[in-house]
């Protein structure tokens, strides 16, 4: 007991001494002036019930505490930025108990703001959270690609293995993505694309480790969504069909190895109204 009371009186003791610490909502310009001082800093961004908007304090280690959303000053998320050098970022989010959920390392085509760097992570959060990596959903600015030059991603599961990995080229429009599970690659995704990312016209090979599937598709931007055609190992094709948001909208067609028609639908959002038809 009293070695536990000693230990809590040393924590109080040393945070203290610190400059900044939890107690005070931090702003953009004390972020700032820490982050140029110490090329690091950890910031906690915490909710209240009452406003959903996070306020912002500067910690000295990663806080732990049981998620509770009815907490008056909850944590809602943990990052660690390090600034490794003149162009290269590492954000570290962290979940409310303490755990690593995500890194990113960012390179920077030029020195930018403290809260620029927020704003640049939170986007690719938001992508990764929103579309679960999901290349033909993934959407980022035209100043996320001003500022960013590459990035790499890595999630983890909660025993701390890797779930998956990201990476994004933007000189090379490049995109690879990976899956995993018990340490072993489950999946990879890669996709070229040929002027803007927000175009959406990229060639994407797709290949799945447990069954051996191996999908190219061709995705072209169109006025309604996107045209995706798929194509068989050989190169011929396999099947085309316009999708919105992720969901068959329109007319879909499958075709055999040899050329001839073996399938065609309609759809309407993700529902098969009319088969028109189906050869063998």
């Amino acid at each position: 007991m009293r070695k536990s009371f000693l230990f809590i009186f040393l924590i109080f003791l040393v945070n203290s001494i610190f400059s900044y610490s939890s107690t005070n909502n931090s702003t953009d310009e004390e972020l700032q002036k820490v982050f140029d001082k110490n090329k690091k800093i950890i910031v906690v961004y915490r909710a209240s019930i009452k406003d959903n908007i996070p306020k912002k304090y500067i910690e000295n280690i990663i806080p732990k505490e049981e998620y509770n959303i009815l907490n008056d000053n909850r944590i809602k998320i943990t990052i660690k930025y390090t600034q490794k050098n003149k162009s290269d970022i590492l954000a570290e989010i962290y979940t409310p108990n303490g755990s690593l959920a995500v890194k990113t390392e960012i390179k920077l085509r030029k020195k930018i703001l403290f809260n620029e760097i927020e704003k640049l992570v939170r986007e690719i959060e938001d992508n990764e959270a929103s579309n679960q990596s999901d290349i033909l959903n993934n959407k980022f600015s035209e100043n996320f690609e001003e500022n960013v030059k590459s990035f790499v991603s890595y999630s983890y599961y909660d025993d701390g293995s890797v779930n998956s990995k990201t990476e994004y080229d933007f000189d090379k429009k490049n995109i690879t993505m990976l899956t995993y599970g018990d340490g072993k690659i489950l999946s990879k995704t890669i996709a070229k694309y040929k002027s803007s990312i927000q175009d959406e016209n990229m060639d994407i090979d797709f290949y799945e480790n447990l069954t051996k599937t191996f999908i190219k598709m061709k995705v072209k931007k169109i006025e309604n969504g996107q045209e995706i055609r798929t194509f068989y190992p050989s190169g011929k094709l396999k099947s085309i069909g316009v999708y919105k948001n992720n969901i068959l909208n329109g007319n879909y067609k499958e075709y055999n190895e040899d050329g001839s028609l073996k399938k065609e639908t309609f759809y309407k959002d993700g529902i098969e109204i009319n088969k028109i038809k189906f050869l063998k």
